[in-house]
């Protein structure tokens, strides 16, 4: 007994004694408004070395909190509620303490006084699971600022000087505001144009796929994806921007948008009207009205079929920057719930016209076997669309687990242009050939797409079944008219004169129908099996019809050569499985699809058909480890197929150019891509640092690539004609990180980065002289090597200082002719000033300069320094409205330039763009909110 006695003792003695070495904090949460305690608060305690939560509490009904049993050590304790101001405030607790904060009153975020704001400065970014989220006002901008600009401040976050946002290594493909479309899928709607006092929070997260975020089961495919909440005081009232500016004379740009919301309706509508540059909206210049001409179908056993439908005489498709554009753009967006919810609409109008006219000017290398053509070619433009375009989409959550989504747009256009060439090409075997070349042509175009998608989740968590829905269509049709005057010598003798006129008519169709059938099952805790099946229907027919001239101005001759009606018919049938595996800190999946494609081929023309079959089978696997809520780690890999489409596979020649002959090849096989992505990110949200790393590899087996001929000797010495065959051994590659870090002493923020990126290209080179033919494998290697740098510094109603500058190496050398290697660097450099000075006068500034270095070929000066300025006064209530001077390239030295590297071509381009010029501009930021004041008439 007295053994027994003891040993109780002892124990007691001992949980006394690790008691004694704890800590404890307790403490009362209320509010400052209503002087009331506040329920459920969510309490916090984090170390203050890297972040990381050591335990959490909520506040009981009477708003008292406490936590026992915490190690000594310096810590943040945070107190969270919602539409509050977190508080936040370092502790530090020894052993044997008990810390008792007292009374913790919070503030309404409306009513946020400014020794709270810096205070809840600490909270700037943070962490919630998967999404990194930034607080806006944390990131201070000048008045008047748009989102784009607050963005550029975010760690981790690069806006290009297009608007391209990249979000830790990876492009973001979608940008939301609440949650929902913007003007359908139209990124920089919203960063440009919403002004940046207007957000809450920016979140930066991967967006699931529709059948992840149902089922709850993660499938390893993500949309980087930027969604931007409203104050809550901005989603009541409107607000809105109107800008106008013109030098009285042929430069003007004026633009308005207006955002109206009212509980749960938004409506938004913008206009614009520019001839300098601001042709749109959209990140992608060939999305500016609408779908890209490029309509790309993708299915998720694999397969991807390409329809490249750009006409052969559509040289300028969209606006890149060549030339002088005008342009007048308009549309309007719809959303709205109802029926507690379980309906939403949302819907969007947009209609474009644009016209480009514009020169410039080429120098290129053909590297050949033995010897190497130069070319010089000039040209001149002129082109005018327009489109109609539509969005919408259509949610019903018909019950608890049911649900039926429906999408569809399309749109409605068409254009015309007119493009001439004269160039000059010479060997150094002394062949030379003089060329001119015009071309004209005018048509319609138009789309339609649309998605059901039927939805049911079954009692049992996991178990769930959906059937989607999809229609795709698309139409151009063409009639143009192609003259071209070939002129070949020898030195100085003329040997050849090769004359085109003809008249060409284009029609291209293409359109597709695809249904699929998911069921998901959970076999044991936390592991999933997914069984799917699809159909697809898929067809493509493309009518080319060459005429030439019958001598009397009508063009009647049908041309066999240059003619050519083909129908490309594919019918696939695929069935797969995949398991997933989902905990806390890991997710995980692997399986496959096994498919069956029926394809046929048809020429309409000359009678024949070719039937063939592929069975596939297209692995996919991912894998993403959590090391915390801060800290994670992904990998994945993926096979499928791509097909060629139909222009490549069309059995004509296309002479757009009669110097470079384009063949297609009815017998190409499918390619087969093998793809794996790895990343890695890590952010301290109190220390307000970060680092991201990626990387990316794709190889191709049967990659379409070309084989061409180049006719060195003879009377057409210097034509070139290539057909598209398939070849191994194409691969490429990109890799990248950056870090980066908030100097608190300093104020700034600084960020540094790599990139690299390795392509090894195969073709097959042919040269034709005195008819012997020299034929070879060339294996091109692209490589560039980059870093780069930022940093920023921000001083409220003072200035606003933004540094950027990325430094690149780059080389390309080819197996053909490997004394013709090409090296050279570049680097840009962008600053960026915004001065507040007395008086309410502002000063701008943004530099802009790019830097290439010359080579053997490229000898000219390119370096262009692009100076941006303007100085304005503010005026009206809370200083909406400003009247500014601006100065588009203030040294006069902005060129359009572009140097491009193939397998045997390096050229570099220059063209005409939009040079000095001065606007008097008028600019009003307008909002009338219960958290905002009412606007003011100028």
């Amino acid at each position: 007994m007295k053994k027994i006695y003891t040993l109780l003792t002892v124990f007691f003695a001992s949980i006394s004694l690790l008691s004694a070495q704890t800590a404890n904090i307790k403490g009362t949460v209320t509010d400052t408004l209503n002087k009331q305690n506040l329920q459920n608060t969510v309490v916090s305690l984090l170390k203050a070395k890297d972040s990381v939560l050591v335990k959490f509490t909520r506040s009981d009904k009477n708003g008292n909190f406490e936590m026992k049993n915490l190690p000594a050590g310096n810590f943040l304790l945070m107190i969270s509620y919602p539409s509050y101001a977190d508080y936040m405030f370092p502790v530090k607790l020894n052993e044997n303490s008990a810390e008792d904060i007292g009374i913790v009153k919070l503030t309404l975020k409306s009513r946020l006084l400014q020794d709270v704001l810096v205070r809840a400065k600490i909270a700037a970014v943070r962490m919630k699971g998967d999404t990194i989220e930034y607080n806006a006002d944390s990131f201070k901008v000048r008045e008047g600022a748009s989102v784009e600009e607050m963005l550029r401040k975010m760690p981790g976050l690069q806006v290009d000087k297009d608007g391209n946002i990249t979000a830790q290594g990876t492009k973001v493909e979608k940008v939301l505001v609440d949650g929902e479309e913007f003007f359908g899928d139209d990124p920089t709607m919203a960063t440009k144009n919403i002004q940046a006092d207007a957000i809450d929070k920016v979140q930066v997260f991967d967006k699931k796929s529709d059948q992840a975020a149902f089922t709850g089961i993660d499938d390893g495919s993500k949309t980087k994806t930027l969604n931007l909440t409203l104050k809550d005081d901005k989603k009541k009232g409107y607000f809105g921007k109107i800008e106008l500016g013109s030098d009285l004379r042929n430069r003007w740009n004026n633009n308005v948008m207006v955002n109206s919301f009212r509980a749960k309706r938004k409506f938004s509508a913008y206009g614009i009207m520019s001839t300098t540059g601001k042709t749109g909206l959209n990140w992608e210049e060939r999305g500016k009205y609408g779908e890209s001409n490029n309509l790309e179908q993708s299915e998720d056993g694999g397969f991807y079929f390409s329809f490249n439908n750009d006409d052969e005489f559509d040289n300028y498709g969209g606006f890149s920057g060549e030339g002088i554009p005008t342009t007048w753009s308009a549309g309007t967006q719809y959303s709205q719930k109802f029926n507690e919810d379980k309906q939403n609409v949302n819907g969007s109008y947009r209609y474009n016209k644009q016209n480009t006219q514009g020169s410039g000017n080429s120098v290129s290398q053909s590297i050949l076997p033995g010897s190497i053509f130069y070319n010089r070619e000039s040209r001149t433009a002129y082109s005018t669309k327009q489109r109609h375009s539509v969005n919408g989409t259509y949610e019903y959550q018909v019950d608890s687990f049911t649900s039926v989504k429906i999408r569809a747009n399309g749109y409605q256009g068409n254009q015309k242009s007119f493009t001439s060439f004269t160039g000059e090409t010479l060997d150094n075997n002394g062949n030379k050939v003089n060329s001119l070349r015009s071309s004209s042509a005018q048509g319609d175009n138009s789309s339609l797409n649309s998605n059901f998608l039927l939805r049911r989740r079954f009692k049992k968590p996991g178990r769930t079944v959906s059937l989607a829905l999809d229609q795709q269509q698309k139409y151009i049709n063409t009639t143009g008219f192609l003259y071209s005057i070939n002129q070949f010598s020898d030195k100085n003798t003329i040997k050849n004169i090769d004359t085109v006129d003809q008249k060409k008519i284009n029609e291209v169709i293409n359109s597709g129908f695809y249904t699929r059938a998911a069921y998901t099952e959970p076999v044991v805790k936390n592991l999933f099996v997914e069984l799917s099946y699809g159909l697809r229907f898929s067809n493509s027919e493309s009518k080319k019809l060459s005429y030439d001239r019958n001598g009397v101005e009508k063009y009647e001759n049908l041309n066999d050569t240059f003619s050519n009606n083909y129908k490309f018919y594919v019918v696939t049938n695929s069935g797969g499985m995949v398991w997933r595996y989902n905990n806390k800190k890991v997710t995980t999946s692997a399986g496959g699809d096994v498919a069956q494609a029926n394809f046929q081929q048809t020429n309409i023309l000359r009678p024949s058909e070719l039937n063939y079959k592929y069975t596939n089978f297209f692995p996919k696997a991912n894998f993403r480890y959590k090391f915390n809520a801060t800290s994670q780690f992904g990998i994945n890999y993926n096979g499928n197929t791509r097909q060629p489409g139909i222009e490549q596979i069309q059995p004509v020649r296309d002479n757009t150019n009669p110097l470079n002959v384009a063949i297609g090849n009815a017998d190409l096989k499918q390619e087969f891509h093998h793809n794996i992505n790895l990343n890695f990110n890590s952010y301290k949200v109190l220390k307000q640092r970060g680092f991201y790393s990626y990387a990316s590899f794709n190889t191709t087996a049967n990659s379409i690539s070309t084989n061409e001929t180049t006719i060195t000797s003879g009377n057409s010495a210097g034509t070139r004609t290539y057909q598209y065959i398939n070849l191994n051994g194409n691969y490429n590659g990109y890799s990248g990180g950056g870090y980066n870090r908030k100097v608190v002493k300093l104020d700034m923020s600084f960020n540094l980065g790599f990139d690299i990126s390795v392509n090894r290209n195969n073709n097959i080179v042919n040269t034709l002289n005195n008819n012997v033919l020299t034929s070879i494998k060339n294996t091109t290697n692209n490589n560039s090597y980059g870093i780069n740098f930022g940093t920023n510094k921000y001083k409220e109603k003072k200035f606003d200082f933004n540094y950027y500058s990325d430094i690149k190496y780059n080389s390309s050398q080819s197996t053909v002719n490997p004394q013709a290697r090409t090296s050279y660097y570049t680097h840009s450099h962008n600053l960026y000033l915004n001065i507040t000075l007395p008086y309410k006068f502002e000063f701008n500034s943004n530099v802009n300069a790019n830097f290439r270095q010359k080579t053997d070929l490229f000898t000219g000066n390119n370096n262009i320094i692009l100076w941006n300025a303007y100085a304005g006064k503010k005026f009206l209530k809370n200083e909406k409205a400003m009247i500014s001077i601006r100065a588009n390239d203030l040294l006069d030295q902005n060129r359009g330039y572009n140097r491009y590297i193939s397998s045997t071509v390096l050229r570099e381009d220059t063209y005409q763009t939009l040079r000095r010029y001065f606007l008097l501009t008028f600019t009003w930021n307008f909002i009338k909110n219960p958290g905002g004041s009412a606007p003011s008439t100028p």
